[in-house]
């Protein structure tokens, strides 16, 4: 009986620790302050030179509205509004050519998107935000 009870107790403090993962589109929403931006520089496909700039609190925000709107700020103040969709792991910004590949671990946002130079097609850069969830 005792030994019963002892696994009863084991299988229930497991169950109600298991933690369900938020989908995207629900972990996505509210306001991510900019902690981190990374450019990685490609010529011919081979880096060349990789930056990290490291932001302060507010210097970059980006606010995801669940109706698929958006908020860019700069400095705390409103810079610019967007339009975005979310399609497994990949943010499209409405009116943009840059999709974003984002994971969302606890309160960090992170995403990704990759660019080829205008001007010179051998050069290319891979872009990394980091962002904490402020609300």
């Amino acid at each position: 009986m005792k030994k019963l009870l002892l696994l009863s107790a084991i299988f229930l403090v497991s169950v109600a620790s298991c933690k369900k993962e938020t989908p995207l589109s629900e972990a996505i929403i509210g306001k991510w302050n900019v902690i981190s931006k990374t450019q990685v520089t490609y010529s011919n496909s081979v880096k060349q030179d990789l930056y990290t700039a490291y932001l302060k609190d507010n210097e970059e925000t980006y606010e995801f509205a669940s109706s698929g709107t958006g908020i860019y700020y700069e400095n705390g103040d409103v810079y610019g509004l967007f339009s975005w969709t979310l399609s497994g792991n990949t943010v499209t910004i409405i009116g943009s050519t840059s999709t974003w590949n984002i994971t969302i671990d606890n309160d960090i946002l992170e995403w990704t998107y990759s660019l080829t130079d205008d001007t010179d097609p051998t050069i290319s850069y891979d872009f990394i935000y980091s962002a904490k969830k402020s609300s």
